[in-house]
């Protein structure tokens, strides 16, 4: 992978964290029902990004 691919893929890990953070510190103990499920739903659409994300870098350790 060349400088600028490693840095895309860094770029964009970021990215994902950041909004892995955000969906994560809009839920709250006194949400609704329904916009409790709507923010998990964004958390989970997040984190599923973020996994894509890891896994474009092409040499990962597998933690055990």
């Amino acid at each position: 992978m060349t400088h600028i691919e490693t840095s895309r893929v860094n770029e964009m890990i970021g990215i994902n964290i950041g909004k892995v953070q955000q969906a994560a510190q809009r839920l709250n103990t006194t949400m609704e029902l329904e916009e409790l499920e709507s923010q998990i739903s964004e958390l989970e659409k997040t984190t599923s990004e973020l996994k894509e994300s890891l896994m474009a870098l092409p040499y990962r350790r597998v933690l055990a």
